[in-house]
């Protein structure tokens, strides 16, 4: 061997050089498998809104209502296709006027505040797209229910404060930085769909 030549080992000793410079498609090579094994991971930020629909006995209590939501969001290819975040949402619902009117009430309002693990699934290797990329979803949350009626009055079933556990399970698509969702979420006596969007702030990388 000459004394300027390189030599490399990738399970088998392969001569990379000649006269003293690398070979190129072989460095290439190299560089690729190499950088394709370290992991890059980020914190993201997500604020937004969306619509609640109430859903059967949910909805004789509750009309549709807006609501504000956030999310720290960590993404990692070590993990991809599987994004991981924590939600907090909080969503006050007025009741249907027929409610308020058999009941003899002057007010009636539920007001829910969420805490919760999310996890999406990135379909970006399924539906291949530049502007565009769907994902599948599903959370746990832990829901505060706070409910605002009236002095002197009590209902049965409908407790002035209690605390439920949620599943929810819906599909939604990323276009740059936004994200757009629809999901039910079974909550006994509560389920509802929701539709939200929410844009995406990046914290940190690491």
């Amino acid at each position: 061997m000459k004394p300027n030549s390189l030599q490399l080992s990738d399970g088998n000793h392969r001569n990379a050089g000649v006269s003293g410079k690398l070979n190129s498609r072989y460095y290439d090579s190299v560089v690729v498998k190499t950088t394709g094994r370290r992991s890059i991971s980020a914190l993201f930020l997500g604020l937004g809104g969306g619509i609640n629909l109430p859903m059967n006995a949910f909805s004789e209590t509750a009309n549709p209502t807006f609501g504000i939501l956030g999310r720290l969001e960590f993404s990692s290819t070590g993990i991809f296709p599987f994004v991981i975040g924590g939600d907090v949402d909080y969503f006050s619902y007025n009741a249907p006027d027929e409610f308020k009117t058999i009941n003899l009430l002057s007010s009636f309002k539920t007001k829910i505040l969420s805490i919760g693990l999310n996890i999406d699934y990135s379909m970006a290797k399924l539906f291949r797209s530049s502007f565009t990329m769907p994902f599948l979803s599903i959370d746990v949350k832990s829901n505060n229910i706070k409910r605002e009626f009236d002095d002197g009055r009590t209902f049965d079933g409908l407790p002035a404060t209690e605390s439920k556990i949620s599943i929810g399970a819906g599909f939604g698509f990323t276009v740059f930085i936004l994200d757009f969702s629809v999901k039910y979420n079974y909550m006994k006596n509560n389920s509802f769909i929701g539709v939200t969007t929410k844009t995406k702030f990046p914290v940190i990388r690491f």
